[in-house]
This record gives C-alpha cells, structure tokens and sequence, in this order.
C-alpha cells in the first residue's frame, strides 16, 4: 500500500468513528441519524447521477441498488437502536468487528468459498476481543460477567448490526462486479437511510422533539452528513491504486478510535478493557483481512 493510500484509508477510518460519535453523542439518535442521511444523500445524489449516467446504468445495476439499499435499511434501524441503548465504546467495536469476521464464513454459504487457516484465527481473535470489551474492571474474579454483558440489549443489537455489515459487504461487493459505480451504490445505501427512518421519526417521536433535535444538533447534523459520504469517497480513491484487500482492515483502525471516543470523551464505564479489546479486535480484522 502506497503511503497515500494508507493516508486516505487512515482518514476514512477517523471520518466514520467521529459521525458515529457525534450520533452517540445526539440526544434523539433516531432523529439524528434521519436527518444527517438527508444532508449525505443530498450530498451524493448530484455526483452518484453523473457517474451513473457516464458508466451506465440498467435494471441489471438497478436491482443491485435496490437490495443494497434494503440491506442498509437494517442497519439503520440496527445502528440509531445500539446507539440508544448501549455505549459506543461497545456497539462500535462489536458491529463493525464482527462484521468483517463473519464475511468469511457467510462466504462459505453464500460464494462457495474456504477458510484460510490465518482466517480462522483471526476470527478467533475477534471472539476474544469482543470478550474483553465486556470485561468490567469492577468484577475481575467474575469471568462469567461479560457473558452476561453480552446479553444487554445494545450488545445483541450490536451482534445484528455487525450481521447485516457482512451481508451489505457481500452484496455490495457483486453489484460492484456488476458495473454499480460506488457513487451510485453510496447514493441507494444513504438514501435507504432516510426513507427508512423517515416513518419511524413520524410515529415515534413529536413534532417539537424533532425541531429540538435539528435546532440544538444542526451544526453536528451537518457535519456528519458531509463525514459519512466523503469517508466513504476516501476509499474510493485509494482503491484506485490499492489492493482491497489492503484497505477493508486498514479501515477497521477506527474501531480503537470509536473505543476510546467512548471511554475517554463521554465518559462510558469499563475504562482501558474496551480498548485493549478494541485492540484484539483490530488485530484480528487485520489477520483476516491480509490472509490468502
């Protein structure tokens, strides 16, 4: 990987772990995210129909677009739920490490493909790492106690969120092959967000909660309406000299940033444990990423 490209994918990967802080950080994560993805589709949809219109676009690319923009439509419900009802410091690592890890071994189902022994241990890594986020420093003699963490609600939702990750990753991955362009694709994935959660703000939450949320979080809205997409662009370039297989763990980095985010600036309990198993977590996204 060249040193620009480490560069680039290096500042994807602090783009994405800062917008999910500011959703954690939001009041109303519902409404939050609502209302970044319309800042991000306004953002990309201009680009996303130039792209389109030079490259091509058919009912093959179409039907692509639509099944990725269904599959991100559970991950919206699935990320704004973690957020509302876990720490960043563990919904974070925990979706975007399993994820990676399960792609693999959905994989085998999906693509009739094999496991690499280096795979299989890195998969194992992230197991023990996503363990040792759920370590509480309080109650060390307690081994069976992240067993018991893993069962609260943001964790499970985490585990689902990190589920649909693989299954967008696969997905994505073919309508790429079929002749989506990325902007395209980011175009269905951002706008599903909207149109997904656009109910759900109507029935869920009152008309003075949503101009609360927009009047005290626009600036923060904006923001990370213009970080999600343009993380996404970063990557986009640095494929364009650098092997994927590079960059998807090299992204991952973020997931120690989103950790700490959690840990050290809103204040989340299990102190440095989320951090080292953030760190196992990396390590073992890496392992599987760089295998053959």
């Amino acid at each position: 990987m060249t040193t620009a490209a480490f560069g680039l994918v290096l500042a994807s990967a602090v783009i994405h772990a800062t917008w999910n802080f500011l959703v954690k950080r939001s009041t109303n994560k519902l409404v939050f995210f609502w209302a970044l993805s319309g800042v991000g589709f306004c953002v990309v949809l201009v680009p996303s129909i130039v792209f389109a219109i030079v490259d091509g676009f058919g009912w093959e690319q179409l039907l692509y677009g639509l099944g990725t923009a269904g599959l991100h439509s559970f991950y919206a419900v699935f990320l704004t739920r973690g957020y509302t009802t876990g720490d960043l410091s563990s919904v974070y690592p925990v979706s975007r490490g399993v994820g990676p890890a399960l792609v693999p071994i959905l994989a085998i189902f999906l693509l009739d493909e094999s496991i690499s022994t280096g795979a299989a241990f890195g998969i194992a890594i992230v197991v023990v790492g996503i363990y040792t986020i759920h370590i509480d420093t309080r109650f060390l003699r307690d081994f069976a106690h992240p067993l018991r963490a893993l069962a609260a609600p943001g964790t499970r939702v985490a585990f689902l969120t990190g589920f649909v990750i693989a299954l967008y990753s696969i997905w994505d991955k073919a309508g790429i092959d079929h002749d989506l362009h990325p902007m395209a694709l980011n175009a269905f994935s951002i706008g599903s967000y909207f149109l997904t959660l656009t109910p759900f703000v109507g029935a869920g939450t009152g008309g003075e909660v949503v101009q609360n949320e927009l009047r005290s979080q626009w600036r923060s809205i904006v923001a990370a309406g213009i970080l999600a997409p343009s993380g996404y662009l970063l990557v986009l370039i640095a494929l364009e000299t650098t092997r994927v297989s590079y960059i998807a763990p090299t992204r991952e980095v973020g997931i120690v940033l989103g950790a700490a985010m959690g840990v050290f600036l809103l204040g989340e309990g299990y102190g440095l444990s989320r951090i080292w198993g953030a760190l196992l977590v990396v390590a073992g996204v890496i392992t599987i990423g760089l295998s053959p």
